[in-house]
Order: structure tokens, then sequence, then C-alpha cells
């Protein structure tokens, strides 16, 4: 389902191990996958992992940074990196690309949360290079507001470490200090950002976390949260921060940190623009239609690609429903009917799954996994059971 609730899931999108550089070995979370010591014989690239943890605090790991970030690069496949550090860490030069750096007192579940998050954001980002790759540009798409706009950061609050920021960002990112939250939403619809930095008292960052999570425009953009305590570590992880600045940060690990929630911001921008301009060319074409068969198995064979050394399966659903009303004939309402069906599959789906109308084939969805398909199935068989059409 498009939205925010599809957010709070908190299930893995595929499973696997998770490799460990470092760090505390498992966690009593619900869910959490086999935790493997990266360096030894059972991390291997023959099994895809869930994720990577790089424990950057950990003296031990500087040894085998190097090799751990080989067998990575030797995966088939993307998987979310998540490198944790300290405020005090010296960082290792060159330092890791990862999907996320952050302060490695994050408590597990809101890791195993984050996890789970990046591993949609990763298939998101892949799914949007498709589209873009097999559908092309839409002539003349406008895009809205929230998707325009150069690299920038969101600072709400202007607290006490704003020029801190301002001189630890990249150069080509724009700043943009907004005094409450109100404010902060309104830059927010206004333009793109690549994350927003809450300089406010902890418990005012929560509540900001929360407005901003609910709303559909603003539920993926990174949140960082500055903090001088220790203990609100915890709390604001558990909110929603992607991370919490805590401690007296140098302007390497500050800069270091902005930069990984400055590249997650701006893929999650690229692929929520391509995403919302493909939807609106599939439904166009719905129109025409629908999709020509080519483009639909072009479509297919590279989503089988990307799926498969995931250990994902491809459920491809034939939406249509069997029709008997004797009045009028079939034909006659199947325009009307084949609308109708993409807007519920629409509504109620993922972002990441293919919702169209294909020519010779009718409505139908492609979902990543098998999880989804009973209840896509299942909600519109209901709907359209109490819809006259």
């Amino acid at each position: 389902m498009n939205g925010p609730d599809r957010e709070g899931d908190s299930a893995l999108v595929w499973q696997g191990p998770i490799w460990r550089l470092g760090g505390p070995k498992g966690a009593s979370v619900p869910g959490w996958p086999d935790d493997v010591d990266l360096g030894s014989s059972a991390a291997n690239a023959n099994r895809l992992p869930a994720a990577v943890l790089l424990y950057l605090d950990d003296p031990s790991t500087r040894f085998s940074l190097a090799m751990a970030l080989a067998d990575i690069g030797r995966l088939k496949a993307e998987v979310p990196v998540i490198a944790l550090t300290r405020s005090d860490t010296v960082l290792p030069d060159p330092l890791p690309r990862s999907h996320a750096l952050i302060d490695a007192g994050i408590p597990a579940d809101a890791l195993f949360r984050m996890i789970c998050a990046l591993q949609r954001a990763i298939l998101r980002n892949e799914e949007a290079r498709l589209r873009r790759l097999v559908f092309g540009r839409v002539p003349r798409f406008g895009a809205a507001p929230h998707h325009t706009g150069g690299s920038g950061l969101l600072v709400i609050g202007l607290g006490q470490r704003f020029l801190d920021l301002f001189d630890a960002r990249a150069r080509n990112v724009t700043l943009v200090g907004a005094l409450t939250t109100d404010m902060g939403e309104t830059y927010l619809g206004q333009r793109a950002f690549d994350a927003v930095i809450l300089d406010t008292p902890a418990d005012d960052a929560v509540d900001t976390i929360d407005r901003l999570r609910r709303d559909a425009r603003f539920v993926r953009v990174p949140i960082l949260v500055m903090s001088t305590d220790q203990r609100d570590l915890e709390p604001l992880f558990r909110a929603g921060a992607n991370d919490v600045l805590s401690g007296d940060l140098g302007k390497r690990q500050l800069a270091a940190r902005l930069a990984a929630a400055i590249r997650l911001g701006r893929r999650r921008r690229l692929a929520d623009r391509v995403l919302a301009e493909s939807r609106v060319w599939l439904l166009q074409e719905a129109g025409r239609g629908g999709l020509p068969l080519e483009k639909y198995d072009r479509y297919l064979t590279g989503c089988r690609a990307l799926c498969d050394p995931r250990g994902l399966g491809l459920s491809e659903l034939h939406l249509m429903p069997r029709v008997e009303i004797t009045p009028l004939p079939v034909a006659s309402l199947s325009g009307d009917m084949t609308g109708a069906i993409l807007s519920i599959a629409d509504a109620t789906s993922r972002e990441e799954d293919l919702v169209c109308a294909v020519r010779g084939l009718g409505p139908v969805a492609v979902l990543k996994g098998d999880q989804g398909a009973s209840l896509l199935q299942h909600r519109i068989s209901a709907i359209l059971g109490q819809t006259a059409l």
C-alpha cells in the first residue's frame, strides 16, 4: 500500500544472514537473521546477506576492513551496508562507502527496522532504474515541487550547531534554516531536500519526526537529530531518526555522516520522481489500450534479474475477474472494470511493484516476492464485490 503505514513494516524483503564486522554479536529482536562474523569462513558471496554491519568504532576492524570490503564487492546484488561509529571514533581513510553511517548506540530493534527500510530503498532504486530503461521518459511530465530542486539540507530549529553544519556540508549542498516545524513542512512542500536535520530539544524532535513520517510526501526523507545528551539516543532512534548526531563531533565525523545521509536522500529523490513519472505514463497507456506486450516482456526479464540474486520470487497476477452479467456484454464493461481494477491495485500495492494494463492481457500486477499476491487479489475481489461498475 502506498503511504506512510507501509514504511512501518519491520519485515525483511529478502532473507539471508547478517554479515558483521566487529561489534556485538546477534540481537534478541524478532526476525533478526543469523549473525555471521564477516571474517569467518561462513561468510561468503554464495548466499546474499540481508545486510552488512561494519562497526568502525571497534579497533579490531581496522585490520580486516579492506578484506571485508572486497567480500562485499563480490556480491551478486546490492545489499544494505551500514557503518556504525561513535562521536570520538577516528574514521578510517578512505572511508568505506555505505548506505548509512550512524551512531553505534542505535538500539537493536531500530537497527533492524533500518535494515528493512534500506532493503526496500534499494529495491525502489533498482525498480526506478529498470522503468527508466524500459519505459523511458514521459514527455512534458511536470514533477511535484517536493521532487524538484538541487541538493540541499533543511535544518529545523536553528540551534547551536548551524554554523558547524554549514561548514561540514559539501560545497554544492544548499543549507536552509527553518525556525519551526510548520515552517519546515512548508519548505519541504516547496522543493526537494536530501535530508532534514533537527536541531531542537529531544522531545520536540520526536514530535517533528512523527509529523513528517505521517506525511506521504516526506515519509522517506532521511532525518538526523542533533543531541547533546547520550540518553536521547535510544528514544530518538526508536522514534524514527535515521541518525543521532550526539557528543562533540569533529568536522570530519560530521561531514562523513552528513554525506552518507545526502547520498541516501539523493537516491530516494531520483527514485521518487521516476516512479511517480512512470505511474502517470502507465495510466496514460491504460487509456490507450495498455502497455505493448514487447515492453512488458522486457520489464519482466529485467525484474527477474534484480529479484533472482536475492531469492525473491516474481508474482505475476492477472487481475481481471470473471464477470457474469447477463443484460450487457462483458466487452461493454471491460474499460470501466479495467480502470477500477487498476485504481484499486495501485492504491493497495507498493510503489516498487508494477501495476499496469497490457495489450492482450488486461490489468496485471507484478509483485516482488510472494507475500502480497493473495492479499492484493482478496482486496480487489472484496472491493469489486461492493462496487457498482
